[in-house]
């Protein structure tokens, strides 16, 4: 799950999604068709970020969806953040990575958690450096 912080309300990417396709398509049937899911899901998860934001994303008039001004302002940004998000996740999943990766463990994670990810991990990203240190949380939180 992929969440931002908008207003102190924690914003799931997905919510940021609908929101796009809603607005995109002009309806919560179509975005429904095209996310695969049932319109009164769309239609809650659309209220949900309305909620969350302070603000109306949609204007109802004759039964059509036009975007506020704010949802005008939302979707301005939108395309922004989403594109971030595919950004990062493909910076993550890329094969050709490599430099240090540093981590920081309690030592009993260290020793019964996290070998066998450490291992999985090294298998996939080979050219990757691990540099492991162990402590409390308190000295781990410091470097």
């Amino acid at each position: 799950m992929n969440v931002l912080f908008l207003k102190g309300e924690c914003v799931e990417t997905s919510e940021l999604r609908i929101f796009q396709m809603v607005a995109q398509t002009g309806g919560i049937t179509s975005a429904a068709a095209r996310l695969y899911r049932v319109p009164s899901n769309i239609t809650t998860r659309i209220k949900q970020l309305e909620e969350k934001l302070g603000v109306t994303l949609f204007l109802r008039e004759n039964k059509r969806l036009k975007l506020s001004p704010d949802g005008k302002v939302l979707l301005d940004y939108c395309g922004q953040i989403l594109s971030f998000v595919d950004q990062a996740k493909q910076a993550l999943l890329d094969p050709t990575r490599n430099g240090p990766f540093r981590l920081g463990t309690l030592e009993s994670v260290a020793t019964t958690e996290l070998p066998r990810y450490l291992a999985e991990y090294h298998r996939q990203f080979p050219e990757v450096r691990l540099e492991l240190q162990t402590g409390p949380t308190s000295e781990m939180v410091q470097k």
